[in-house]
This record gives C-alpha cells, structure tokens and sequence, in this order.
C-alpha cells in the first residue's frame, strides 16, 4: 500500500488526461498541416497519391516518439503539457527514469489506448498510485511538481 503522501502526489488522473490530450495536440496539429500542405503540393499527381498519409502518419510517430521519450529524457521527466500542468515522471523509488523506461511506457500506449484510452484511464483510477499499464510495467508514477522538487 503506498504511504499517504505518495497517495496525494499521484492523484492526478484529472491533470494527467489533459496533459495527454496537450500533448496529442502539440504533435497532432503540425502533422495535419503538413498533410493538408502536402495534399494541396501534389494535387494532380497519381504517382504521389500515398505520400501525403506517409508523411503524416511517420510525423505522428516521430512526433509522439519525441514527446513522450525524448522531451522527459532531457527535461527531469517532463513533457511540454506536463511542465505547463505542474506534473513529472519518476521511478516507483523516487528517482529519474531511464530512456529505455520513457521507451517502455510509449510503447504500451497502444495497450492504455484500446478502447479509445478507456483501458488507460480505468487502470489509472483503479490502481492505488494511478497508474496506467505503461507505467505499471516501466514503475514509473506522474507526481505533482513539488516546491522542494526541480
């Protein structure tokens, strides 16, 4: 059973679905306008019809890739909407993950996301420190941001 206080910093499913939802969109609208952009340049041109979806689905991954591993690798476990919402990815004991856990949660998005991320939100409400799968495997916890925390 987690300790009280470890209880109170990760009880931020509210925050964590918008921090979710930010950061789709930091990556979502730049693809779209790269799709429509690139929709718009080979208009007319048979030969090129696929690379607009291509381009947009490869800009989604890379882009998402960047955000949720890259980004907290190098910015004390933070994504751009997690900083803005007062949140940070820790280890179960307290310390810094590693790039292959940040890895290991991206990758089990696909598992948090069935069912239109209502696997994920579930696991996260019923699990004692709110986690979803992808931090219960990685043992990883998205605390508030403390005072006494960088």
């Amino acid at each position: 059973m987690p300790s009280v206080e470890t209880y109170d910093r990760t009880r931020v499913v509210g925050r964590r679905c918008v921090q979710w939802l930010l950061d789709r969109l930091l990556v979502a609208v730049p693809a779209l306008a790269l799709l429509i952009g690139s929709v718009i340049a080979i208009s007319g041109n048979r030969s090129l019809v696929f690379v607009p979806a291509t381009l947009f689905l490869v800009t989604l991954l890379v882009g998402n890739l960047v955000v949720d591993v890259w980004v907290p690798n190098h910015t004390c476990g933070r994504t751009p909407a997690m900083r803005l919402l007062g949140l940070r990815i820790i280890t179960e004991w307290g310390g810094a993950p590693t790039l292959g856990t940040y890895a290991i949660r991206w990758l089990l998005q696909t598992v948090d996301g069935f069912a239109f991320g209502f696997a994920g939100l579930l696991v996260m409400l019923l699990s004692p420190r709110h986690q979803r799968v992808g931090d219960l495997v990685a043992r990883t916890l998205v605390v508030r941001v403390t005072a006494d925390a960088p």
